[in-house]
């Protein structure tokens, strides 16, 4: 059985690290053969592989790509069988970003955290003013973890801003969208059951607690995913 690393950063989560730095970044997926994108016809240039480009800036003549063989799809039961598709973008798009310097475990992704925060720190020192702090990201847990866990009221357990509420809420809701039909169900259950489907949730605590579920069933479902391609 393939393991997957404990502290897994799914793609989603890592595209929405990806779209703090380029706001304007955009991926589209597409069919090509593998001749199109570099691939030597003895090395399977002549199979179709799924595409993920992403450009990180409008007009950008250079974009990063990540690709999957179309030949891995596979659907699971009583499933469409665009789901498949959708698995394949996923991973493309996985491998784009970490091409793209966004690396799939919460590990490297500290590397690169604390490489920013030290270019920040010089620039505001030629500046003259106070060097930004950077947050890491958040490492995510693979068993599900428990409102009581989380849901410690703390002194200032409320939003610093409506756009950062607004922003982190956008976030969670598009990590949401990209897991399968019956993941995503789960997570509005554990919703449910933690608030009642507040939205937007009001309460910091609650919102992490939401935060860190979500993340464990990207690192589930991953964690399936790859014991499927395993065991074929």
């Amino acid at each position: 059985m393939a393991q997957i690393a404990e502290d897994y950063v799914s793609p989603s989560v890592r595209w929405g690290i990806l779209k703090q730095d380029y706001p304007d970044a955009v991926v589209e997926f597409s069919q090509r053969v593998g001749t199109e994108i570099g691939i030597p016809e003895d090395f399977g240039g002549k199979d179709a592989y799924c595409v993920a480009q992403i450009t990180l800036r409008p007009n950008d003549p250079d974009h990063v790509i990540g690709y999957k063989p179309v030949s891995d799809a596979r659907s699971g039961k009583g499933d469409h069988v665009s789901d498949a598709w959708v698995v394949l973008c996923t991973k493309a798009m996985g491998r784009a970003l970490k091409r793209a310097g966004y690396a799939d475990t919460a590990g490297e992704m500290r590397v690169l955290v604390q490489y920013k925060q030290r270019l920040a720190e010089q620039d505001a020192t030629r500046g003259g003013s106070d060097p930004i702090s950077t947050p890491e990201p958040v490492s995510q847990a693979v068993e599900e973890v428990t409102e009581e866990e989380h849901a410690v009221v703390v002194a200032n357990d409320t939003w610093d801003s409506e756009e950062e509420s607004r922003d982190a809420h956008t976030a969670l809701k598009a990590t949401v969208v990209a897991l399968p039909s019956e993941y995503a169900d789960r997570a509005r259950d554990r919703h449910d059951k933690l608030n009642g489907r507040q939205w937007p949730i009001e309460s910091v605590a609650q919102f992490n607690t939401m935060k860190d579920f979500i993340d464990s069933l990207h690192v589930e479902w991953a964690d399936s995913d790859y014991a499927e391609e395993a065991a074929s």
